[in-house]
C-alpha cells in the first residue's frame, strides 16, 4: 500500500456507527479524494440493538460525505435438507427500515440454544461479521478480503489480536493503529466537524456506543445506563427470563442491575473493566 488507507484488493470498511470507524472512512475518502473506488465496500451491520443516535450518525454520514454504506442486518437460517448445516438470510436494510427493536438479536437466539457471554460472543460474530461476509459473498466476492477495522494507537492490545491477521477469511488491517492516531485525534475531529455522534464521549469512549447494554460494558457502565434509561433494561430481562439463561454468567442477571441502578448507592462500587469486542467504535 502505497498509504495505509490505500488498496487495490477488494476491501471491506465495518462502520460500527462509533466515531473511531467513522474517523476511519473519513481518512479513506481523504485518501480517494472524497469518492471510495468500486472495490471498496462500507457496510453497517445492524443488531437492533443499537441506539437512534447510532443509527442517526450513520444516516449523517451517508448524507454528508455522499458515501454509500450498506445496511445488513441478520436475517435468521433454515436447515439444509441431508445436511448438519444452514442457509443463512441477510436481510439489506436502509436508515428508514433498519430494525430498531432487537429484532435480527432476537432472531440470532431464537435460532440457538445458549445465551452469549463473555466467554463465548458468538453474538457479534453471526450479527456482524459473518453477516457482512455472507452479504460480500453475495454479490460475488468469493476470495478473501481486507477489512479495515477502526482500532487506535492507543489500543495496542487490540491491534495485536487482529492487524495482519486472518479471520473468517478477511486479512484484517489497522491503519489507524498503523498512523499512530489516538482518542484524542478522534475526538478533536468530531469536535471541529458539522456533525457528531449524538452520544456522550466518556474520555475518547462511547460508553452508550454499539449494542445499548452488551454484557461486554463494564458493570458500572451498564448500571449507569440503566440508571438514566431504566426501559433499555427490558429486553435484556425478557431475553433472560425466556431462556431461563443470563449473559454474564459470573455477574448479575439485568433485573438485578435494574434494581440496584435505581437504588441510592453508588454505582462506583461495582466497577470492572469492559472487554474488548469486534464491535469496537
Amino acid at each position: 500500500m502505497s498509504s495505509y488507507y490505500r488498496t487495490s484488493d477488494n476491501t471491506l470498511i465495518s462502520l460500527s456507527g462509533g466515531r473511531t470507524s467513522g474517523f476511519l472512512l473519513y481518512k479513506t475518502l481523504q485518501e480517494y479524494g472524497g469518492q471510495l473506488p468500486d472495490h471498496i465496500k462500507v457496510i453497517f451491520a445492524n443488531t437492533g440493538k443499537e441506539l437512534p443516535e447510532t443509527l442517526d450518525f450513520v444516516r449523517d454520514i451517508e448524507t454528508n460525505w455522499g458515501v454509500p454504506v450498506t445496511w445488513v442486518e441478520y436475517g435468521g437460517r433454515t436447515p439444509i435438507e441431508d445436511s448438519k448445516n444452514y442457509d443463512y438470510k441477510v436481510n439489506v436494510v436502509d436508515y428508514k427500515t433498519a430494525s430498531r427493536n432487537g429484532e435480527p438479536f432476537s432472531q440470532l437466539l431464537s435460532d440457538v440454544k445458549g445465551l452469549p457471554n463473555p466467554m463465548s460472543r458468538y453474538c457479534s460474530g453471526q450479527l456482524k461479521i459473518r453477516t457482512m461476509t455472507r452479504y460480500l459473498k453475495s454479490i460475488g466476492w468469493e476470495k478473501g478480503w481486507n477489512c479495515f477495522i477502526g482500532i487506535r494507537a492507543d489500543e495496542p492490545r487490540r491491534a495485536a489480536k487482529l492487524h495482519n491477521k486472518i479471520s473468517e477469511g478477511q486479512d484484517c488491517f489497522c491503519p489507524l493503529y498503523l498512523d499512530k492516531v489516538t482518542k484524542e485525534d478522534v475526538g478533536n475531529f468530531w469536535a471541529d466537524n458539522s456533525f457528531d455522534l449524538n452520544l456522550p464521549n466518556n474520555n475518547g469512549t462511547t460508553d452508550w456506543g454499539n449494542c445499548d447494554l452488551c454484557f461486554l460494558k463494564a458493570r458500572n457502565k451498564r448500571l449507569s445506563i440503566i440508571k438514566e434509561r431504566p426501559d433499555l433494561a427490558q429486553w435484556w430481562i425478557e431475553v433472560e427470563e425466556k431462556k431461563k439463561d443470563q449473559f454474564d454468567r459470573n455477574g448479575w442477571k439485568y433485573s438485578q442491575m435494574k434494581v440496584i441502578a435505581s437504588s441510592q448507592s453508588s454505582l462506583f462500587d461495582y466497577g470492572n473493566e469492559s472487554i474488548p469486542c469486534f464491535c469496537g467504535d
